[in-house]
């Protein structure tokens, strides 16, 4: 049996955590190690949009100590990552140089699609409820460090998902400088979280009704501690059979949530033995899901243990041990491609003509073109969405399309792959541009990737130019 030693590494908002692994076809991912340490990115970027000298210096010592442990292990192979603490910081190209001069390690930041299918990918490889809980309505809420994501389930499809600026450190830091100046910070923090989330619901929960709530993230592992250790009425760490519980109803929450918020920080520290700000970060996390828990009227909400790390651990366990989750996202993909497609009123009859017919012109012609899965996929995006613009103006629906797409996340697909897709629907009714005319986002493999489907998808809509499906 093939063992391949993995190690993820996860530069968060408020930690840097290090996972080991042991991957193998007939156990998939099996966790040998964890360390973690407490950094301050977050903090300075969603204060000051400026991550500072003595934070990077921390950042490569704690990344110095990493690479000891990897070597402890013989590490084979490993993936470093950072998200919104990097993502939005203003020198955030100096960091990954001086890290990589300093450490070797070249991290690659994570665009906010990219970060929460990573999560996806580590559920569907780990949890088998999954598979069983959205065949009804369930919302996967994924609690970052500056945001959450929110994905609708339904008949086993993914049918929405949105990111909201609302994560615990960035509601903390927003708000900080009122909570010396008001009478109930309590009340101002709720409310602060409620107004987004209200939208949220007007918006997406109108016609479905959520059963189910399964939440993720790098912070709820504190929280679920605090939840486990108490017996709050009905609320106990194992059900009636001694199984560990994972999951809680509305009443248990009530009854917990009502707890934690009667809490300090300092003693919520020194009863987890977790540090202050870790503690701080627990009433914001608590009244996001008491949110969702009073929006959706849900009858469960499953809390996972599930982090990043574990995500960037499924990642490769599919790429290079080749271990399949048994969910397939591609389906997934396309149905948020639908979805977008619809909220801007799209042709249905005519785009599924155009997809279908660029399906098979692309089956035909792959072999010699050298195109892959990845890039059918693209294509099929990119014929799902191509027409979108007309909602906008008909006389240009090549730009208007073309800024739907930039303006609107596809999980599961890269910021990259997304201006892919952009950009075929953007020239389909001129010529494509040539190489030098492109910005500097592209190289030359991925541009003549880009001018094959698009040439492709171009020939497939002027198949039902007249939208009246002539050709079979």
């Amino acid at each position: 049996m093939a063992v391949t030693t993995f190690a993820a590494i996860d530069v968060g908002s408020h930690e840097t955590s290090l996972c080991i692994y042991e991957i193998a076809k007939p156990f998939g991912t099996r966790k040998l190690d964890y360390v973690h340490h407490t950094s301050r990115l977050g903090y300075e970027t969603y204060s000051t949009s400026h991550i500072s000298y003595h934070s990077v210096d921390k950042l490569c010592a704690i990344l110095d100590g990493f690479s000891l442990k990897m070597k402890e292990y013989g590490v084979a192979d490993y993936m470093i990552t950072a998200t919104s603490a990097l993502r939005e910081a203003d020198n955030s190209l100096i960091v990954l140089d001086q890290v990589k001069q300093r450490t070797g390690f070249q991290i690659k930041v994570l665009s906010n699609s990219e970060q929460r299918f990573l999560f996806y990918k580590a559920i569907a490889l780990k949890e088998n409820a999954f598979h069983k809980l959205i065949q009804k309505g369930t919302l996967l809420l994924d609690i970052g460090g500056g945001s959450l994501q929110l994905s609708l389930f339904d008949k086993s499809t993914l049918i929405a998902t949105q990111n909201i600026l609302l994560g615990p450190l960035r509601i903390n830091e927003t708000l900080q400088d009122m909570k010396n100046s008001t009478d109930n910070y309590h009340n101002l923090v709720y409310e602060y979280i409620s107004h987004d989330l209200h939208a949220y619901r007007k918006m997406y929960l109108k016609n479905i009704k959520v059963k189910n709530i399964i939440v993720v993230g790098n912070h709820l592992p504190s929280f679920v501690r605090y939840l486990s250790v108490h017996n709050f009425g009905r609320l106990l760490p194992a059900d009636a059979k001694g199984s560990k519980k994972d999951s809680v109803n509305r009443s248990e929450y009530e009854i917990f949530y009502r707890s934690i918020i009667s809490q300090k920080p300092e003693t919520l520290s020194k009863e987890l033995n977790i540090n202050l700000e870790q503690a701080a970060l627990l009433l914001p996390t608590a009244m996001i899901c008491h949110n969702i828990f009073e929006k959706t009227q849900a009858e469960q909400m499953w809390l996972s243990g599930i982090t990043i790390c574990d995500g960037m651990a499924a990642d490769f366990a599919e790429r290079k041990a080749k271990i399949v989750p048994a969910h397939n996202f591609t389906n997934d993909i396309l149905a948020a491609a639908r979805q977008i497609a619809e909220r801007y009123q799209y042709s249905v009859k005519h785009t599924v003509m155009v997809e279908n017919t660029a399906l098979k012109i692309f089956d035909a012609v792959k072999k010699q073109n050298h195109l892959t899965k990845q890039e059918r996929m693209l294509l099929q995006i990119s014929a799902i969405l191509h027409n979108c613009g007309a909602f906008i103006n008909v006389n240009d629906i090549g730009e208007n399309a073309y800024k739907i797409v930039t303006s609107t996340e596809i999980i599961g697909i890269s910021h990259k792959q997304r201006m892919m897709v952009a950009n075929i629907i953007r020239y389909l009714k001129r010529p494509f541009p040539q190489f030098g005319q492109m910005d500097d986002a592209f190289e030359k493999e991925e541009y003549v990737k880009m001018t094959k489907l698009n040439a492709i998808l171009r020939l497939a809509d002027a198949m039902d130019h007249s939208h009246l499906q002539k050709f079979k």
